[in-house]
């Protein structure tokens, strides 16, 4: 017998994470994304980090979900659904597809609070048990499968490797993963139980596979920020700070930093709130002491009959330019009356999307029109680069590696690394979606 993989979403192009793993007669599916671009093409009014209330058919026609379609011979065969983290390319689809299947979705306690808002969100009807597991624990699933969760750093708590054990041998599912010494929130990637852990395949992803050194960890991002506001001065200026609302290590870092200015911390945007409060629900971060106002349509009200926005310190949605999220409402619906020498601050990459590039530019450019000083980049990304994909194979030595997340150039170049660390290149699968392959 042995372990026959499934690519659904993922493999070929970057978003919509999906992939099952046939072991004998039981199937496991590991993430189940959004493709975010399809998604917000398609849905136009929605807030980059949220969604929107769509038809299962329809956000698999226009390819902004995976097409589980492939499984549905197979859907009374699966045992369990597993998440790897809280970003919506690897969660968002759940509330819409996880019904197809009768059988709990596990993840760890902030991916599965972050899931639970995304279902009442879209007030979904949603039957599926969910299943909190910690980082570093192992269960057991069903006569053949064996999970374990592996704590790996990246830009959103409580990441995990999962690891499913079976009689064939352990495969391990890196998706999205960066080796981060001195992480701000939560425990370094275990790298110790990785290198006694014996891996028949490794799923790893190959987003940064083309960008030489290693990433930086948080603390960098977190050093900058704390010399920009606490070594500067910054006395009635209106400061204004967008990044990734996923990132709460971030969020937690400026929140702190704005009390150390003697200012008022302000969340204003809904998927903010969202990710916010399922952090502090959890206690991984202390969000108590901030004002959020969660939908853009009080918004508006709460600026302008704020009294000293000055002594305030604002977070908002919108780091990427989205036409439709707080930031831009702010500035091209006039929320705010800005005042030259005002402070906006990306603590964030432009996602190199052309829309998002062009987003992006327009929104500098009309910041930038109405006096206000615009600093960008203060940012580590989430992902591995080259060096630590080596520092990954050599540390693991799987027999088979699955480059996903990534289009085929990046998938080549992480073909290329892991040949040069000594895996055999035949045993190096490029798969696209629904490209099945047996391992032995």
């Amino acid at each position: 017998m042995s372990i026959e993989i499934i690519p659904v979403g993922g493999f070929s192009e970057i978003g919509r994470n999906c992939v099952a793993i046939k072991v004998d007669d039981e199937i496991v599916i590991l993430d189940m994304g959004l493709h975010l671009e399809n998604y917000i093409n398609h849905t136009e009014g929605a807030e980059f980090d949220d969604i929107t209330d769509m038809s299962e058919k329809i956000l698999i026609d226009v390819d902004a979900v995976p097409n589980i379609r492939v499984l549905d011979k197979l859907k009374k065969n699966v045992v369990g659904i597993f998440i790897s983290h809280a970003h919506l390319d690897h969660v968002g689809a759940v509330p819409f597809l996880a019904k197809n299947f009768k059988c709990p979705v596990y993840g760890t306690p902030f991916t599965i609070q972050v899931l639970k808002a995304l279902i009442r969100d879209n007030k979904v009807n949603f039957k599926n048990k969910l299943v909190a597991k910690k980082q570093n624990s192992r269960f057991k699933i069903s006569k053949n499968i064996e999970i374990e969760f592996l704590s790996v750093t990246h830009s959103t708590p409580q990441t995990v490797i999962i690891v499913v054990h079976t009689k064939y041998g352990s495969i391990a599912y890196a998706n999205d993963v960066k080796l981060d010494d001195n992480p701000m929130i939560g425990e370094k990637t275990n790298l110790k139980r990785l290198k006694k852990l014996k891996i028949k395949a490794l799923f790893l992803n190959c987003l940064y596979s083309t960008t030489p050194g290693h990433t930086d960890s948080e603390s960098v991002p977190a050093n900058e920020l704390k010399h920009f506001f606490l070594d500067n001065n910054h006395n009635k200026k209106n400061m204004f700070l967008t990044t990734f609302s996923s990132q709460i290590a971030r969020i937690k870092t400026v929140k702190e930093l704005a009390i150390k200015m003697g200012r008022k911390p302000v969340f204003l945007g809904r998927s903010l709130a969202k990710y916010t409060c399922a952090a502090q629900d959890v206690k991984l971060a202390d969000f108590s002491d901030v004002k959020i106002v969660k939908y853009s349509s009080k918004v508006k009200k709460f600026l302008s009959t704020l009294p000293n926005p000055e002594k305030c310190l604002f977070i908002v949605t919108g780091n990427q330019g989205e036409p439709n999220a707080t930031l831009s409402k702010i500035v091209y619906e006039n929320y705010f009356d800005f005042k030259r020498g005002d402070i906006v601050i990306f603590s964030c990459t432009v996602i190199p999307v052309q829309e998002n590039v062009e987003n992006r530019s327009r929104l500098e450019q009309a910041l930038k029109s109405k006096g206000v000083n615009v600093y960008k980049d203060i940012h580590a990304s989430g992902h591995a680069r080259q060096e630590d994909h080596k520092t990954f194979l050599r540390l693991i030595k799987p027999e088979y590696v699955l480059p996903l997340h990534g289009d085929r150039h990046r998938m080549r170049k992480m073909k290329e690394i892991a040949v040069n660390e000594g895996i055999n290149k035949d045993k190096i699968l490029m798969l696209r979606n629904n490209e099945r392959i047996s391992i032995n």
